[in-house]
């Protein structure tokens, strides 16, 4: 049972990784897309008509694509002040409750914004741009962010194996 489990959360790591390799490509191509933008606008006086509605589009899958693996490395944004002035037993309990409200803020998140992507899906709802497309396929990036991350929070809880090595040995 644990070499399964254990190999549940090599691929949690390993889509992980690919959703921020992922995440960079897109942020080079935003930016990429924002230069040629300037350059037809104020060089050529000839602006895209694409260039707002992609970057609208492609930044909210770069956002949710990066944040699994800020939370696998604990490169969230934390204050820290109160912990860093605690005790260390204090500061033990502490982590641990940050850690579950943030699970548990990750988690209702999730359901919030699966539950509106469903929603757009089954709808039909599509974006207002020039060039518009179905929310659903902007939205669907928040949820998987959300679920990933709240899953970092729970394995960071549990000591980085939700459990795996818990319990009795077979």
């Amino acid at each position: 049972m644990r070499q399964a489990w254990g190999r549940v959360l090599l691929l949690h790591d390993a889509v992980t990784r690919m959703g921020f390799a992922a995440s960079a490509i897109i942020l080079a191509l935003i930016a990429i897309s924002f230069s040629y933008e300037v350059v037809a606008r104020y060089f050529f006086g000839a602006p895209t008509s694409w260039a707002n509605a992609f970057v609208a589009y492609f930044l909210c899958a770069s956002i949710f694509l990066a944040a699994p693996e800020l939370t696998r490395r604990r490169a969230h944004v934390a204050v820290t002040i109160l912990s860093d002035r605690a005790s260390p037993g204090f500061r033990a309990a502490l982590h641990r409750v940050v850690l579950a409200a943030g699970a548990g803020a990750c988690l209702l998140a999730t359901w919030i914004t699966a539950n509106a992507t469903a929603d757009q899906f089954a709808m039909g709802i599509d974006t207002i741009s020039a060039y518009p497309i179905p929310k659903w396929l902007v939205s669907i990036f928040i949820p998987y962010g959300m679920l990933s991350s709240s899953l970092y929070f729970l394995r960071d809880l549990t000591g980085g194996d939700l459990g795996a090595n818990s319990g009795p040995t077979p």
